[in-house]
Formats: C-alpha cells, sequence, structure tokens
C-alpha cells in the first residue's frame, strides 16, 4: 500500500459499514478500521447523542441485539427517525430515554419511545379518520370525565395495546402517566392521576415544545403532566409534526366540548370530540 495515491483509488459506490474499511497513513506505514468503528468513534455511545442525529433508517424487525443495546444505554445502531418493520407495521424511534426518572415512582429503565410512521388499516397503531363515520375521541361534543373519560382512551388504546402486544411482547414497557378526570364549567381540567399505561396519545408540547391551545387555566399539569418536553423526532424533522398530511388528536383538553389536534397544515387547533376528521398516532415504549 505504500506510496499509492488516494486519488489512485476507485470510488465505492456501495459502501457497507460492516465490511468495507478505512485506510489510515502514517509516514512509511498504515493501517485499517472498520468503517462502522470509525463512526462510532466520531459518534458516541448513549442516549444523549442519539437523541440528536437523525438518521431515518430502516432497521427491520427488531431482535436481540437491539434489546441489548437499548438495555445497557449504548443504543448502538439506532437513532432518532430510524424505524422498525414487524407484521406489516413501521415503528420509528420518537426519543430515546424520553421519561427515565419519570413517573411517581421513578423506577422506569432504558427505552425508546415508538410512533407508527404509517396509517394502518384495522384497529391498531394508528386509526386514519374518513371524515364521515370515524369519531375516535367521543361519540358526543363533550369532554367530560377528562381525556380518561374519552372513548379514545377507553376503547381505542386498549385495541392499539392488543396489537402492540402482538408486535413487540414482553418489551412493551409499562410506564406511569398523567391523565386528565376531570372538567370545570369553563372546560378546563382540574383534576387527574398517576395511571399505568403501556400505550398514550401525545400532548401539544411532545409535539410542539409548548403548549398552544389546551385550556391551562388549572394549570397545565392535568393537561400536560410529566411529558413536558418535545420529542426528538418533532424537533429534528419538522415534517414529522403534521403526520402523513393528516390531522391526529392530542390528549389536551380545549373547553367543555373540544380537545386540541395537530393539523396536517403544520399548525395547532382544536376540535369538537366529535369531530370525524382526526386521526390518531399513539406512542409506546420498548425496552
Amino acid at each position: 500500500m505504500t506510496d499509492v495515491r488516494i486519488q489512485d483509488f476507485n470510488e465505492n459506490s456501495k459502501p457497507d459499514t460492516n465490511n468495507d474499511f478505512v485506510m489510515t497513513f502514517n509516514d512509511n506505514s498504515e493501517s485499517k478500521t472498520r468503517l462502522k468503528d470509525a463512526f462510532y468513534s466520531m459518534v458516541p455511545d448513549g442516549a444523549q447523542t442519539h437523541n440528536n442525529i437523525f438518521r431515518g433508517q430502516n432497521l427491520g424487525a427488531l431482535d436481540a441485539t437491539h434489546i441489548a443495546n437499548i438495555q445497557n444505554g449504548t443504543f448502538r445502531g439506532m437513532f432518532i427517525g430510524d424505524y422498525f418493520s414487524i407484521n406489516g407495521s413501521n415503528y420509528v424511534i420518537a426519543g430515546i430515554n424520553y421519561k427515565i426518572s419519570h413517573g411517581d415512582n421513578g423506577s422506569l429503565g432504558n427505552h425508546l419511545v415508538l410512533m407508527p410512521s404509517d396509517w394502518s388499516k384495522t384497529p391498531t397503531q394508528t386509526l386514519a379518520p374518513d371524515g364521515s363515520t370515524t369519531h375516535y375521541m367521543n361519540d358526543t361534543d363533550t369532554t367530560a370525565g377528562g381525556f380518561a373519560g374519552s372513548k379514545l382512551y377507553k376503547t381505542y388504546l386498549p385495541q392499539i395495546q392488543t396489537k402492540l402486544e402482538t408486535d413487540f411482547g414482553s418489551n412493551l414497557m409499562s410506564f406511569r402517566t398523567i391523565v386528565s378526570t376531570d372538567v370545570d364549567d369553563s372546560g378546563a381540567p382540574d383534576q387527574a392521576e398517576w395511571r399505568d399505561a403501556k400505550v398514550g396519545i401525545p400532548n401539544e408540547v411532545m409535539i410542539y415544545g409548548t403548549t398552544l391551545n389546551g385550556n391551562n387555566k388549572n394549570g397545565s399539569w392535568y393537561n400536560i403532566g410529566d411529558e413536558t418536553s418535545q420529542l426528538p423526532l418533532m424537533r429534528l424533522n419538522d415534517a414529522e409534526r403534521n403526520f402523513n398530511r393528516q390531522d391526529v388528536w392530542l390528549r389536551d383538553v380545549h373547553s367543555a366540548s373540544e380537545f386540541a389536534y395537530a393539523s396536517a397544515r403544520g399548525d395547532g387547533g382544536w376540535s369538537s370530540a366529535f369531530g370525524p376528521w382526526d386521526g390518531v398516532r399513539a406512542f409506546f415504549l420498548i425496552g
């Protein structure tokens, strides 16, 4: 290899991080490093780094190596926007260790936050509205009972959980989250409680990084709970905020008859709980 000029090498049109090597030259000596190892020497393992890189790569099916690298906290080979393909569904990484030390017990381990990356055709991880018969939040224009009193919470989230349990088995994690349970006469939630969950829908802060249309007259705790920062997926890829050009429900109560939603046009809005135009995009944790 000595005295061979860099410009004399052919360009690699099909780089392979597992089998390609980077050559380094120092005076009359040379060495080689696997391309993947060179990359990880510049991009350290861990949630802090991997939470700030958007890649968007298909990771295939979830396997034992993925789970090991989640549980040991390295998150090697997994970045924001990467997605798993399982049983015909794609699940995108929206955050890494997003809820570490959250909750009223604080015992949650290392994890990924996943969201579906496409609509489903059956009651599963996402629900697409048809604009006429779909009433995912409620069958009437009411927010009585807060988000906990909604049809979405009581009927559709359990359906989504069933699908996720099939796809992820014991790797689907239980977590603690705050759910509003009552609204006052102005339509502002005034009661909430910590509950166990394996699936939820986002609040405004998780999507936009701030509160917009939720009625927080009695305090944002009732609508926002402990999910008080923007998901890295939404921060790094603005297109995710208007997911698949479709409105999706958020759990923030806006009034006595309306909930907030994330608009297909990129803005935030609110709609009657009976509205048929808003779909459902869940989030959940694996580890």
